[in-house]
C-alpha cells in the first residue's frame, strides 16, 4: 500500500527543494526497478502538490507550479511535507499571506506526520509543532528562531532532527537538506534497501549529520544600537588584539557588565562569543584563500598555541582546519577554472 504524501506548493516554495523532493519520492520503488532489475514498479509513495488553489503560479525563482489540490479541498494524508521556502530571516510570516499555515494547523494530530526541509521548519514552528522539540533549519534563520520561537530546541549544527524515527515531526537543515529528508522518508516507509538504491540512482553522497561546517558564525542581525555597531566595526579589523572583549568595552565607554548586557541584546551573542565567531570566520577565510600553514593562520587570528587553535576550530565547526581547507579551499575548485 502506497504512502500518501501532500507536498506544500506555495509561491514561497523553493523550486529545487519542492521538485527535488517530488522527483526522489516518486522514484522510490520505480527507478531502480526500471534501470537495474527489470522488476515491475512498486511505488512507495503517492505524492501530490497541495497549494492555495489549483491555479498555476510562479514561485520566487520564476518556475511555474500547478498544485494538484487546494488546501481547502485536501483530504487527510499520511505525511505532509513542507519544502524549503523563500522567507524573511528577520520577520515571522504573516498568516494572511501564508494559507499553508492554517492548513498545517488543521491536520489531525497522530494521523498525519508533518516534516520539513530547510526553512520549511519556520511553518512548523509558527503553528507550534516544534515547541519543546529538537529541530533544525537553515543556519541563516537561527536568529529568527531564537527571537520568535524560543520554545524550539534549535540545533542548526545538525543536518536532520527527529525524536522518534517512526512518528512525530522531522526537520532537515540547509538548502540541499531535502536530500537527507527524502532518504529518511524512503528508509522509514520503504526500507533501508530502497533508500540505498535511491542514493545510488540520485548520486546522493553521505554528508554526515553536521550542518556546522557549512554555516557562517557571523550573520547580519539588524539592530538600532549605534554604539554596539561601532564596536562590531572595530572588532572586525582588530580581532587578533590581546583581550579584545576588554578593549571593546573600554572603547564603548560603558561598564563591562553594562556593555556585555547591551551587546547581547543587540546581537544575540555575548561579546566573548562574538569575538570567537569573528576569529573563526576569518580563519576559515584564510584557509579557503591561502596556502598559509595552519599554525600561522591561528596566530593571525589571535591564537598563539597551534594545538589549542586546532581543537577550538574543530569544536566550533565540526572539522579540523585541514579538513575545512580540503572541503572549501582553492585546491577543490581550481580544477574548474
Amino acid at each position: 500500500m502506497t504512502v500518501s504524501i501532500l507536498l506544500v506548493a506555495t509561491p514561497q516554495a523553493s523550486a529545487s527543494s519542492l521538485f527535488g523532493l517530488y522527483d526522489t519520492l516518486m522514484a522510490a520503488g520505480r527507478d531502480w526497478e526500471t534501470l537495474v532489475t527489470g522488476n515491475p514498479a512498486d511505488p512507495v509513495f503517492d505524492v501530490r502538490l497541495v497549494g492555495p488553489s489549483t491555479e498555476p503560479f510562479r514561485c520566487g525563482s520564476g518556475l511555474r507550479i500547478a498544485p494538484d489540490i487546494a488546501f481547502d479541498d485536501a483530504e487527510d494524508c499520511d505525511v505532509a511535507v513542507v519544502p524549503g521556502l523563500n522567507l524573511s530571516h528577520h520577520d515571522r510570516p504573516d498568516p494572511a499571506e501564508h494559507p499553508g499555515l492554517s492548513w498545517l494547523a488543521r491536520l489531525p494530530p497522530g494521523r498525519t506526520r508533518v516534516v520539513s526541509a530547510c526553512t520549511g521548519a519556520v511553518y512548523l514552528a509558527e503553528v507550534g509543532l516544534l515547541d519543546g522539540v529538537e529541530a533544525t533549519t537553515h543556519w541563516a534563520w537561527e536568529d529568527l528562531f531564537r527571537r520568535c520561537y524560543p520554545n524550539v530546541r534549535l540545533r542548526t549544527d545538525r543536518g536532520l532532527c527527529f525524536a522518534d524515527a517512526a512518528c512525530g515531526v522531522v526537520t532537515s537543515g540547509g538548502t540541499t537538506g531535502w536530500q537527507e529528508l527524502a532518504l529518511f522518508l524512503i528508509a522509514q516507509y520503504g526500507g533501508a534497501q530502497r533508500a540505498a538504491r535511491a542514493a545510488k540512482v540520485w548520486l546522493m553522497a553521505d554528508r554526515g549529520e553536521l550542518q556546522a561546517p557549512y554555516s557562517s558564525m557571523i550573520r547580519s542581525t539588524p539592530h538600532e544600537d549605534a554604539l554596539i555597531r561601532e564596536t562590531q566595526s572595530w572588532i572586525a579589523n582588530h580581532y587578533a588584539v590581546e583581550n579584545p572583549v576588554g578593549e571593546m568595552a573600554k572603547r564603548s565607554g560603558l561598564p563591562s557588565t553594562t556593555f556585555a548586557r547591551r551587546f547581547r541584546k543587540a546581537t544575540g551573542k555575548s561579546p566573548q562569543d562574538y569575538v570567537l565567531a569573528v576569529r573563526i570566520e576569518e580563519a576559515r577565510q584564510l584557509l579557503e584563500t591561502t596556502s598559509s600553514p595552519v599554525s600561522e593562520i591561528g596566530e593571525e587570528v589571535g591564537y598563539l598555541d597551534a594545538p589549542s587553535f586546532r581543537r577550538l576550530f574543530k569544536r566550533k565547526t565540526g572539522l579540523t582546519p585541514t579538513e575545512h581547507r580540503k572541503m572549501f579551499g582553492q585546491t577543490r575548485f581550481s580544477r574548474y577554472i
